[in-house]
């Protein structure tokens, strides 16, 4: 993922530490959820249901819900 604004701001609505975090492969769990809720909200869903819907396999077959049910892999339980 190249990011091209980098800040304390957002890039792009994602937080920017989250961007830099995925460019050096050194995600913290804290990221990984953040990054989620961030995804989750781009099809407007809030951060519980997305999970919800994630493990039941019951989010839109398109690039972020398919992304959502892998990141779901990755949070703790």
């Amino acid at each position: 993922m190249a990011v091209t604004q980098r800040s304390t701001e957002t890039t792009g609505g994602m937080p920017a530490d989250v961007a830099e975090a995925i460019e050096r492969g050194d995600v913290t769990e804290d990221q990984l959820q953040r990054l989620f809720a961030y995804e989750a909200s781009l099809i407007g869903l809030e951060y519980d249901e997305a999970v919800r819907r994630a493990r039941d396999g019951t989010l839109p077959k398109s690039p972020i819900g398919l992304d959502l049910e892998l990141l779901v892999e990755l949070l703790p339980a």
